[in-house]
């Protein structure tokens, strides 16, 4: 290839045409570019042309820069190589992992996965392993709040200066400058109770597991309407059974709990004892994961977990894209999926 004397201002768009036609014509059958010293040198045009011939390319698609490593030919068979980190690949992350999986491969893109199991120096320990593979980003649901602002695998990622999109996080600390897509819990909670009101309910009660992301959250949403808050770590069936003696005390008709497995041995509890459900008590579930299994299906809070996994690509494919363009910060709002556990409350 050769570049032909071209009016000023015209050398960048005429050096993305010789490397459209270099791409179709498989000039570089690796996948990767030369330098942009090298094309400028083979060129003999300014550095300056070279990036802006590049960007042309990555904005319609067809390249994609993988910050320390080059520029790469992004296809339908290989694109951006990107790191996923999340807790735990058992519960409410799996619809999350398809919808990123999905959308990568619709996008040509590939997928690396590790679960950081709950713990900081498991997440450590998987970021580094995802930076020293070559991703080009990465789609981390961290240990710590909002990204946390005391180390961790986010503050490696940034040092490696890689690209990087949180996964429900990022709400709950309000100063976060990450890139995030994540579900507003608080919304959800809000619908849980609008829902209950709704029926008559006006004794409403909130149970939970008490955690450092989704809880706190979910607490903010309802806190200014129930009349009984109660957080217990690890809930055993002991624990449920105590936990309905106080709602009956309190005079509770309906009651809101974090999460499904708490929700159900609430409801389990309430059956042994000849409690109907939902005509004496109206019981709603948050995450979605396993509510339809009960014995009397839960009325439950549905995060938009397949949706927060591909808007999340979708975020990364922008940044990768345009670096400077302004960071994007995505909550969606959980729906409520009514069933059977909810109904008229006593004075409706």
């Amino acid at each position: 290839m050769s570049i032909e004397p071209v009016a000023r201002g015209q050398k960048a768009r005429h050096l993305a045409d010789e490397l459209r036609r270099g791409i179709a014509g498989l000039r570089w059958p690796g996948g990767k570019l030369p330098t942009e010293q090298q094309l400028a040198d083979e060129q003999g045009v300014s550095l300056n042309t070279v990036r802006r011939a590049v960007d042309l390319l990555v904005q319609d698609g067809l390249v994609y820069r993988r910050q320390g490593s080059g520029m790469y030919i992004a296809d339908q068979v290989t694109g951006p190589l990107v790191g996923v980190a999340v807790p735990s690949m058992t519960y409410y992350y799996p619809r999350i992992i398809v919808g990123i999986e999905r959308e990568l491969a619709a996008q040509g893109g590939q997928m690396m996965l590790r679960s950081t199991e709950w713990d900081m120096a498991e997440e450590e320990r998987a970021i580094e392993s995802l930076i020293g593979a070559g991703v080009a980003g990465l789609i981390v649901a961290p240990d710590q709040p909002g990204g946390g602002r005391d180390g961790g695998g986010v503050r490696m990622v940034e040092e490696a200066g890689l690209p990087i999109v949180l996964v429900e996080r990022g709400l709950e600390d309000p100063a976060t400058v990450h890139e995030f897509v994540g579900s507003n819990h608080a919304a959800g909670a809000r619908a849980a109770v609008n829902h209950l009101k709704s029926l008559g309910h006006t004794r409403i009660g909130y149970l939970e597991r008490p955690g450092p992301h989704t809880a706190p959250q979910v607490y903010a949403g309802l806190e200014d309407d129930v009349v009984l808050t109660r957080s217990t770590e690890r809930w055993s069936t002991a624990d449920a059974d105590r936990l309905l003696d106080d709602l009956l005390g309190a005079d509770v008709t309906g009651v809101i709990c974090f999460a499904d497995r708490e929700a159900n041995l609430l409801l389990t509890a309430a059956l042994n004892r000849g409690i109907d459900v939902p005509r004496q008590l109206s019981v709603i579930s948050y995450d979605d994961e396993v509510a339809d299994l009960s014995d009397v299906p839960l009325t439950a809070v549905s995060p938009a977990k397949f949706e927060v996994g591909r808007l999340a690509v979708n975020v990364l494919r922008a940044r990768l894209k345009d670096p400077e363009a302004p960071r994007q910060q995505i909550s969606l709002v959980p729906r409520l999926i009514v069933r059977d556990s909810t109904g008229p409350g006593p004075t409706s």
